[in-house]
């Protein structure tokens, strides 16, 4: 009877280690699909995390740009080669006051200027100098040289208006250069996305 007993009860043996070795190893593959998933939970908040930062910095552009009343509150008629925007600053057309490829202002380019100083001397916040280009890239070989590409061309045009601001009368403090090249186009009128804008902060 003892020996009938003994290979059923080494069966019984095995069959409970296989069933442990099973459950062990089952748990060894949950514990690593649990790390897994923590690994992407911990990737997805460090996204999200960088998406509100975005969010945060887009806001603040914004605002930026709802303070702009210069072009709303202007007094009189705007300088010539100017217009006002949806934002209520102003933009001063390229075509007007800079020769083709040139990033110095002409003459007509810096009287206006100084007809905006006039009204910018007073204000006791910061002042946005903004140039754009159209999408046509930069060619001539001297200005590839110089600028690179159409994000130099906005750079330094708007660097001219914000100098001539300054020498007209504006406490240089306040004045904020920016460009977009030609990422923030007004539509398909070429002549109207090369232009440098001036608005206010708040």
């Amino acid at each position: 009877m003892h020996a009938l007993r003994t290979p059923a009860l080494f069966a019984l043996v095995a069959a409970m280690a296989l069933v442990t070795t099973g459950c062990e190893t089952r748990s060894a593959k949950s514990r690593a699909g649990d790390d897994r998933a923590g690994a992407e939970i911990s990737r997805l908040q460090d996204e999200n995390a960088k998406l509100a930062l975005e969010n945060q910095g887009l806001k603040a552009q914004l605002e930026d740009r709802s303070g702009g009343t210069i072009g709303d509150g202007w007094v009189g008629e705007l300088p010539a080669g100017m217009e006002r925007t949806a934002e209520g600053g102003v933009a001063l057309s390229d075509d007007f006051a800079f020769a083709k490829g040139s990033v110095e202002l002409n003459a007509a380019g810096k009287k206006s200027i100084g007809d905006v100083a006039d009204q910018l001397k007073s204000h006791s916040g910061t002042i946005i100098v903004e140039g754009h280009t159209d999408d046509t890239p930069v060619t001539r070989a001297l200005n590839k040289e110089r600028y690179v590409d159409n994000w130099g061309m906005s750079a330094a045009r708007a660097a001219a208006v914000v100098r001539a601001l300054v020498e007209a009368g504006v406490p240089a403090e306040k004045v904020k250069g920016a460009f977009r090249g030609e990422h923030s186009p007004r539509g398909s009128d070429k002549a109207k996305n090369r232009r440098v804008e001036i608005f206010l902060a708040n």
